[in-house]
């Protein structure tokens, strides 16, 4: 394991956690980074990504430990982007896919397989699609199944409750994307690999949470994989969603073009949490109001909003631990807390508005979460700009009021 971790690292020691339910303390040194944009190491292997491992850049690209600057760089408008990259606007829609039926989701967990089956089986009605992580990638690029998949409580669970099963695939680095990525050969057969997976075990789809891609290189080549990717899952009846650090704006040195990708993807998450995350260099709100309404008005911009889904989170942060919304708010002391407060006017990070920050402080210090009100803040800002839904990570551990603050701006359909 690295030293200097990245948030994917950091996730799995909160996963351990989730799963054992005790706050572990982290060991070693863990990475800085502002805004939410840790860079990986030079030189070193990124770790084990999950939906929130990478935290959203504010400047649209890692920036070794403070915030990018700047205004946004721009994007191609219309038809393929430098290069060639082939769309896949031909592909037919899978009918059971689309924005409409993917309006109110959230990710499981594989180390938090057991507290996220559990909260899925119980709130089963509320749900649209689930994510649960069910694979990875191996050195050369081929999917791998992990103990969780295809557990039979999830699959059946699903299906009873008419829950679009789109389960999750990551890469433990970004080297082995590098390898799919490298040739147009490559890019073909991973998709057509991904479209057999996807019919083999009667998913309706699946999720591509595919991190750490931050150098302009990497761009094409993703966009022609998403793309291609997108073609053959429709070919089976498919759908292709992906899970996307959120930027409020994009300066190119990055994989993720959200005006490409929004024209192959059926549905991008967009993961706005950790602005301030576990390992960083001090604490503060994990997604900030202002930062959160600066990422959903330039996807607004770009014309398909519909499409997107922000991703909050359900969990919170202390000087070396990690817990459940839900845990945390246990350990706050007096079982009183506070939303409020001025730490975003001289945030090393970038001022921006704070919005409602709920913090207190426990026996072992300060901890930052979120809790129902202000995930429901996030909710009207993405539901002002016309955001298809809301997914959360992850599933296990939800606050009360948690559902309600969400269902408000998105019902069922």
């Amino acid at each position: 394991m690295i030293i200097r971790h990245s948030i994917a690292s950091s996730k799995i020691v909160k996963a351990v956690a989730l799963s054992t339910a005790v706050l572990l303390p982290l060991v070693g040194a863990l990475g800085c980074g502002g805004g939410g944009s840790p860079a990986p190491s030079t030189g070193s292997a990124a770790e084990p990504s999950v939906p929130g491992d990478t935290p959203a850049p504010a400047g649209g690209t890692p920036s070794n430990g403070t915030p990018s600057s700047g205004t946004p760089a721009g994007t191609p408008g219309g038809g393929a982007p430098s290069g060639g990259t082939p769309q896949s606007g031909n592909a037919p829609a899978p009918s059971s896919g689309g924005v409409h039926a993917h309006r109110r989701c959230g990710w499981i967990g594989a180390d938090t397989a057991a507290a996220g089956t559990a909260a899925f089986v119980a709130n089963a009605d509320y749900f649209d699609a689930v994510h649960p992580k069910w694979f990875t990638l191996n050195p050369d690029g081929t999917p791998r199944a992990i103990a969780f998949t295809d557990d039979a409580t999830v699959t059946d669970t699903a299906r009873t409750h008419h829950v679009l099963l789109i389960p999750l695939i990551d890469s433990d680095t970004p080297d082995y994307l590098r390898t799919i990525l490298s040739s147009p050969q490559n890019i073909q057969a991973h998709a057509q690999a991904l479209a057999q997976l996807a019919a083999q075990h009667n998913y309706d789809g699946l999720e591509l949470d595919y991190e750490h891609l931050w150098s302009a290189a990497d761009r094409a080549p993703f966009l022609a994989l998403v793309a291609a990717a997108s073609a053959a899952l429709h070919a089976e009846g498919k759908v292709l969603t992906l899970a996307l650090p959120a930027m409020d704006h994009d300066d190119g040195n990055n994989a993720y073009d959200y005006t490409q990708l929004q024209n192959s993807a059926d549905v991008m998450h967009l993961m706005a949490y950790d602005f301030h995350y576990l390992g960083g260099d001090h604490l503060g709100p994990l997604a900030p109001k202002g930062w959160v309404a600066a990422v959903v008005a330039r996807v607004a911009s770009l014309g398909q909003p519909g499409k997107f889904v922000l991703g909050v989170a359900n969990d919170g942060i202390g000087n070396g631990w990690y817990g459940s919304t839900a845990d945390v708010i246990a350990r706050c002391q007096s079982g009183t807390y506070s939303t409020v407060t001025d730490h975003m006017q001289t945030c090393s990070y970038g001022p921006r508005e704070a919005g409602v920050s709920p913090h207190c402080t426990t026996s072992q210090g300060d901890a930052w979460f979120e809790d129902a009100s202000s995930v429901g803040e996030k909710v009207g800002l993405a539901k002002a700009q016309g955001f298809g839904g809301i997914g959360y990570w992850t599933l296990g551990g939800e606050p009360g009021g948690f559902f309600d603050a969400i269902k408000a701006a998105y019902p069922k359909q």
